[in-house]
């Protein structure tokens, strides 16, 4: 099936139509789309104006805009795969049913469509279409902390992973109920230079030492931003930002692959610790050795140059 958007001047005949008092069927022959379209684009846009409802092509487009960059993996953009969640959802089926029940669609997970739901990008962000009762949002956010700047206020050129001292952090925990003790690991962008810190608990504190021991001893041009998630280790943040001078920001929730080099190289480290591992065991010496192992590995994402080498090389440029 072959799709394309509604583009924004089909948005603007559509507002005339609309105003002009056709049906959705007049509007949908005279664009040559389908009605479904037309009824689901007004559904999803219009606006009360008083006592009369209103279509505005430029905010519809905005929405439009906004939802495709939401979709790392594309379904956001399908405005079909969205139809069948909305009606489903009409029909008092549980996101739960409609990820789970074989589909023509290539359908997101159960996790996916409640967080399209929460954050407003399908029925409006209308809960009243969810069946259970009692539990909020709320509750489902126990163990994180107040969010300070969203990863969408920071620089977009850091994206592009040319400039030296971006950062990403996060933690790798021992196996359930064997410890506390974790590793506080750090990444930095453009060389993939990889840091791991041995910690003897997840409690925001004793985290908040760690990295700022550990990162003090870089210059101040070597640590210009860190990326991290909503982990509740992190909530000393502040204390992190001003004590190394740097901005801090958050990632949002489900979305790991916004700090993707941080979360690869946690994968590669598992090779020497595997899940389940009770790190407090752990030998310091041991640790530093294995992380000289990973970051003298030859990528290929950086034409088989080494981490080290590239991160020794940026450091010198800091220092000089």
């Amino acid at each position: 099936m072959n799709y394309t958007h509604l583009s924004i001047e089909e948005r603007c005949c559509l507002r005339e139509y609309y105003l002009q008092g056709k049906s959705y069927r007049e509007i949908a022959k005279l664009l040559g789309r389908n009605v479904s379209t037309v009824s689901r684009e007004i559904r999803r846009n219009y606006h009360r104006m008083y006592v009369k409802f209103t279509y505005y092509p430029s905010t519809a487009q905005n929405k439009y805009e906004r939802r495709r960059r939401f979709c790392h993996r594309g379904m956001f953009g399908n405005d079909e795969i969205i139809e069948y969640i909305e009606e489903k959802l009409a029909l008092t089926w549980s996101p739960e049913q409609i990820a789970n029940t074989p589909c023509h669609l290539k359908l997101p997970s159960c996790k996916t469509i409640y967080r399209w739901l929460y954050e407003g990008y399908i029925s409006k962000g209308n809960l009243k279409v969810l069946r259970r009762k009692g539990k909020s949002r709320i509750a489902t956010e126990q163990g994180k902390l107040n969010r300070g700047k969203s990863i969408r206020k920071r620089d977009k050129k850091i994206y592009k992973r040319k400039e030296f001292g971006h950062w990403e952090m996060d933690t790798v925990v021992s196996g359930r109920g064997k410890t506390k003790a974790c590793f506080v690991t750090l990444a930095e962008r453009m060389t993939r230079y990889y840091i791991a810190l041995k910690c003897p608990n997840r409690e925001a504190e004793t985290v908040k030492k760690v990295v700022i021991e550990a990162m003090s001893n870089l210059p101040n041009a070597a640590v210009k931003t860190i990326t991290k998630d909503n982990g509740k280790e992190f909530a000393r943040w502040e204390d992190i930002e001003k004590a190394l001078n740097c901005q801090v920001y958050f990632a949002d929730a489900y979305c790991a692959w916004q700090k993707g080099t941080n979360e690869n190289l946690n994968g590669l480290l598992r090779q020497f610790y595997p899940k389940g591992r009770n790190l407090s065991h752990v030998n310091s010496n041991t640790l530093q050795k294995n992380l000289a192992l990973l970051n003298a590995r030859p990528k290929k994402v950086l034409h088989y140059q080494k981490p080290v080498d590239l991160f020794e090389l940026n450091l010198a440029k800091c220092c000089s």
